[in-house]
């Protein structure tokens, strides 16, 4: 036989009784709908983890800080061992295979002033030439240029962080400008005049009193806001160089002001590895920034930087955790839908059953005829793999259209994500549904074919 008379004899077979192949495919279709959709939920929610993850930072960057962590040794703690986190440091983390870029950071606490407003800043010294490869991205102005002095790159809500001291609302709390940021900041850090100091009683009732030092202070300028980043946005960034400047311009001051009279807020504890609260006396960073260029080598560099001696962490530590959390999620919701394709899988071989039973005669006479058993075979195979293709096809456009509700669904409860897809369906499941659809017809329809192929043609003809 022809495969176009084979295929033409199993599509008419299908249209012969309608009802019972529409009833069948139903099965299948609900089958796919509910594989699909279950785990849809899996991959919704690992990507939504995912995209919220990074609104913490990347998940390409590992964070590399000069010690390591305590260790047990079953009864005590030991101390932990410490390395300088240094210039040389910094090259053999950019020598590592795959590493893109590392960039050094020193933070400074210090205080920003523009007229009557105030903030306390975390400020930040980098390299301008590496912010780039880091996911700095303005929404207003620039970034840093290598030379730049006094400018200045805002968090995204580092200028709702100004405050009028004078300005004391309920049960003595200051009052901070905006409200959810509905408001627009008390200073506009681009246009305003700022300046900053090293002395954090700048501005303050308490750095009035008699006796008290006044200090140096610094002309800025706001030359950039930086996007939502969640990581960056309570922070400001500076060049490197320029930062080390005033922390030794600074550290000046405080010797010529009878270093012991300095107080806890008007001295600068500069953050070293020896410890906190004294100025460094060598050249070493806070900690660096290490940027992989790809996700999946991150583990593997973090590895080489721990075996440098440094501790390292990364968001990709987290990310590995919960992706495992949700590959068993997934594996329990594809179960859960499976049991329902099982069951299509009973109709479409009962459905193949009923038809050989109806048909036996007909079996009997393509035999005499001289027709081979792999025709037969591959007609009734033909059969079974339509129902599964069109069962798993409609399925599928089935799913999208509840997980558009589902996901219209969840915004509703999560105000704070308007673009949150709880449920998503990517290429690559829509076709694996519709392949394991297909795949459960052709073996479902693969006993009924055996059955057909085994039928006595003598005997296949005599039937009425």
């Amino acid at each position: 036989m022809k495969i176009t008379d084979i295929l033409g004899m199993a599509l008419k077979n299908l249209f012969r009784r309608k009802m019972r192949t529409f009833l069948t495919l139903l099965g299948v279709l609900i089958g796919t709908t509910s594989i699909a959709v279950m785990m849809s939920i899996g991959v919704g929610l690992d990507k939504t983890m995912e995209e919220q993850m990074q609104r913490y930072g990347s998940l390409n960057t590992i964070t590399v800080n000069p010690y390591t962590y305590f260790e047990s040794d079953g009864m005590a703690y030991t101390q932990p061992s410490v390395k300088t986190l240094d210039d040389k440091a910094v090259q053999e983390f950019e020598q590592i295979d795959g590493v893109v870029a590392a960039m050094p950071e020193i933070r400074a606490m210090l205080k920003f002033a523009s007229g009557r407003y105030i903030a306390y800043v975390d400020l930040v010294g980098v390299e301008p030439a590496k912010m780039q490869y880091f996911d700095f991205e303005v929404s207003e102005g620039r970034l840093l240029n290598e030379d730049d002095k006094g400018a200045i790159v805002f968090g995204k809500d580092m200028s709702y962080q100004f405050y009028n001291p004078r300005s004391i609302g309920r049960n003595g709390v200051i009052m901070f400008g905006g409200d959810n940021n509905e408001e627009p900041p008390p200073v506009n850090v681009l246009e305003d005049k700022l300046i900053m100091t090293f002395d954090l009683s700048y501005g303050e009732s308490y750095g009035n009193q008699p006796g008290s030092v006044r200090r140096k202070t610094y002309k800025i300028q706001g030359v950039g806001i930086l996007k939502d980043s969640g990581e960056h946005n309570y922070s400001a960034f500076i060049n490197m160089n320029y930062l080390k400047k005033l922390i030794k311009d600074n550290e000046r001051e405080e010797r010529r002001i009878a270093g012991s009279q300095s107080s806890e807020f008007g001295s600068y504890a500069f953050y070293s590895v020896e410890g906190m609260g004294r100025s460094s006396t060598k050249e070493s960073y806070e900690r660096v920034l290490v940027r992989v260029k790809d996700v999946n080598r991150v583990e593997e560099v973090q590895k080489k930087i721990q075996d440098m001696g440094f501790a390292c962490y990364s968001l990709a530590d987290a990310r590995n955790e919960a992706k495992k959390q949700f590959a068993i999620i997934q594996a329990v919701l594809g179960a859960i839908g499976a049991i329902s394709l099982f069951v299509a899988s009973l109709g479409i071989t009962n459905t193949m059953y009923m038809s050989i039973y109806e048909r036996t005669r007909e079996i009997g006479i393509i035999k005499v005829l001289g027709c081979y058993l792999r025709d037969i075979r591959g007609m009734f195979l033909f059969e079974a793999g339509m129902i599964g293709f069109f069962g798993g096809t409609i399925g599928i456009g089935v799913s999208y259209g509840i997980s558009a509700v589902i996901n219209t669904i969840a915004r509703g409860f999560i105000p704070d994500v308007p673009n949150a897809a709880i449920s998503r369906i990517p290429l690559w499941l829509a076709l694996a549904s519709v392949s394991i659809a297909v795949l459960v017809g052709l073996i479902a329809g693969y006993f009924p074919s055996r059955r057909a192929m085994k039928l006595s043609a003598l005997d296949a003809i005599k039937n009425e």
